[in-house]
C-alpha cells in the first residue's frame, strides 16, 4: 500500500466528514428559520392569485405554485408570494403543482404568516421547505468519505 494513496483516501474522507457537517448545519439553519416563523404575528389576506408557473432548479425545467396575496400591517396593504418558510415547492409532474396552487383559489381568505422585522416575507404554511440542497450535500458529502475511506483502507 502506497502512502500517497493512502493519504489521498484519508484525505477525501475527512472533506466528506467536513462536508457532511457542512450539510448538517444548514439543516439546522432551515429548522431554526423554521422555529422562528412559528412566532411571527399572522394577518387576514386575501388570494390575488393562483397559477402554476414554470421555473429552472439547476437547469432542469420545473414547476411551482405562484400565489400572491394581500394582507395589511400597521395599516399598511401588501403584497406577497411566499407559501412556505425556506426553499419553495418544485415539482416535475403538473398535476402536483396545480393541486398545491388549487389549495390558493383567487378570492380566498388565508392566515399570512409575517416577519415582523420584515413584512415582506411571509408564508401561509409554516412547514420548512429545505428543498433538495441539504441532500445533495449529504450525498456528495457521503460519497467522498466512503470512496476516501475505501481508498485508504484498500490502499488504491
Amino acid at each position: 500500500m502506497s502512502s500517497g494513496a493512502s493519504g489521498m483516501g484519508v484525505f477525501f474522507a475527512v472533506v466528506g466528514a467536513i462536508i457532511i457537517g457542512l450539510g448538517w448545519l444548514a439543516h439546522l439553519r432551515a429548522q431554526a428559520k423554521g422555529h422562528k416563523a412559528r412566532q411571527w404575528p399572522t394577518a387576514k389576506g386575501t388570494v390575488l392569485t393562483s397559477e402554476v408557473a414554470p421555473v429552472q432548479v439547476m437547469g432542469s425545467p420545473m414547476l411551482t405554485p405562484a400565489v400572491t396575496y394581500s394582507y395589511e400591517v400597521a395599516g399598511q396593504t401588501l403584497q406577497s408570494g411566499g407559501l412556505r418558510v425556506g426553499t419553495p415547492k418544485f415539482f416535475n409532474k403538473p398535476a402536483k403543482a396545480e393541486a398545491l396552487a388549487r389549495q390558493y383559489p383567487v378570492g380566498a381568505q388565508v392566515t399570512v404568516h409575517y416577519d415582523p422585522a420584515i413584512p415582506l416575507n411571509t408564508a401561509l404554511d409554516l412547514k420548512v421547505g429545505e428543498g433538495y440542497v441539504p441532500l445533495m450535500i449529504y450525498s456528495f458529502g457521503a460519497t467522498l468519505l466512503v470512496l476516501g475511506i475505501f481508498s485508504a483502507v484498500m490502499g488504491v
